[in-house]
């Protein structure tokens, strides 16, 4: 196990850091992955999370990992819509309890998942991942790039003075976007439109001349007239890809790269490392990484962040946005990393996300049962298998699963029989 001070983990999925906090519905949807924030914890440290934890989906995790139950501390911080999880906080008079909690653990860092009401600190070397903690008054100052370039009009200023490709478009105000639209539709044939604050595609739409609804925009529901777009080309995808890189004083190191699974434009879950088509990228997407981490840390940034690119039909790599935060792969890797290391893997193993709706409602307990009896759930004894790293589904039935194994083919492999098992449609 790695040495290390205490953790904070602050699951902060309700910010307006992605989002602004009216998109209440969509935040709350996101912050029911909150309990795999578990897969960070060691004895010692402490969690924050806008949703409950269920107490067999930590001892699942915790035992996988070795963790004594008793050694961690879970806060429940019931979320307001239209309220960011740091103004709950303070507001429902949890402060106290968090500095109860937290006093006589020397050293602790706060590790964030969406940077924000903190005071980043330069970090003492890749290892070291988190913030120092401010917990009530003064942590108010936040590094200056990292809010512009988790925007999508920020990171192609950015991308241009970096020589980091992106579509050809063009940034507007909510009052110029149907202008701005007919005429890249006029030039171009079709368009992607995008809101300036988004991630995991939310917002996203894909116009083409003889779409009519496109031609509404103006009676549509996009937010105020001063909110910034941006309309782009719609590229001919192939691939979906990333990179998650750390930066900081020591410099830009790639953590780990893959092929991101989209449903239209929206994340269902990657596969880890890239391979066939997708490997020929790897080297330049990483450059890409280098020279926008050292851009960051230039700036006083240091911490994890991506960049999330296409590869088009004809081969061609193209950037659409970076995320100055932890992202839905970061801890799900860390994760992976951990059990790999556990079961003795001297190097990193493929990995694979997903998400699929079951046929029946099972509870957690019942749905770990299953995979047992077919032999595919994880074990170190076999090296490889299924774990379930996001607790029960709020629906009873979109789980989240991770795959680990030694090769992209054997995760296909045990991804069909997890079908087969749970009665994915």
């Amino acid at each position: 196990m790695e040495e290390r001070s205490p953790w904070l983990v602050y699951a902060n999925f309700v910010s307006d850091m992605a989002l602004c906090l009216e998109a209440g519905g969509v935040l709350e949807r996101w912050a029911t992955q909150a309990p795999r924030k578990v897969w960070l914890l060691q004895a010692g440290d402490v969690l924050l999370t806008p949703v409950p934890v269920s107490r067999e989906f930590r001892t699942y995790a915790l035992g996988l990992l070795g963790v004594p139950d008793a050694s961690v501390s879970v806060v429940h911080v019931p979320g307001r819509r239209g309220m960011a999880m740091a103004d709950t906080l303070r507001d429902d008079g949890l402060l106290e309890t968090v500095r109860g909690l937290v006093a006589d653990r020397e050293g602790m860092v706060l590790l964030t998942h969406r940077p924000g009401r903190v005071h980043h600190r330069p970090r003492r070397g890749p290892g070291d991942f988190g913030e120092r903690v401010y917990l009530g008054g003064g942590g108010r100052r936040r590094a200056r790039r990292g809010p512009r370039l988790n925007t999508k009009v920020g990171f192609r200023q950015v991308a241009a003075e970096l020589g980091i490709r992106v579509p050809r478009g063009l940034a507007c105000r909510r009052s110029e976007l149907p202008d701005a639209v007919r005429a890249h539709l006029a030039a171009q044939g079709r368009a992607v439109i995008k809101p300036d604050r988004s991630a995991g595609g939310h917002g996203m739409m894909f116009v083409s001349p003889d779409d009519p609804w496109w031609l509404r925009l103006d009676q549509e529901g996009l937010g105020g007239a001063e909110g910034a777009w941006v309309v782009e080309d719609w590229l001919d995808v192939a691939h979906s890809v990333s990179v998650q890189m750390n930066t900081g004083p020591w410099g830009a190191d790639p953590v780990f790269s893959g092929e991101m699974r989209t449903v239209r434009p929206v994340f269902s879950g990657y596969l880890s490392p890239l391979t066939g088509d997708t490997a020929g990228v790897g080297t330049e997407l990483e450059q890409w990484g280098r020279s926008l981490g050292t851009y960051l840390a230039e700036r006083g940034y240091a911490g994890p962040f991506s960049i999330d690119a296409v590869i088009t039909q004809d081969g061609s790599l193209v950037a659409t946005e970076s995320n100055i935060r932890r992202t839905a792969t970061t801890t799900p890797q860390v994760m992976t990393a951990r059990l790999a290391r556990s079961a003795g893997l001297s190097g990193p193993p493929a990995w694979l996300l997903g998400q699929r709706k079951a046929a029946v409602v099972y509870d957690f307990g019942a749905a770990v049962d299953r995979l047992d009896a077919a032999g595919i759930g994880w074990t170190r004894a076999r090296q490889e298998g299924v774990v379930l790293y996001a607790d029960t589904p709020h629906d009873g039935l979109s789980w989240r699963y991770a795959i680990i194994g030694a090769r992209r083919q054997r995760l296909l492999e045990l991804e069909a029989a997890l079908s087969e098992v749970m009665g994915f449609g």
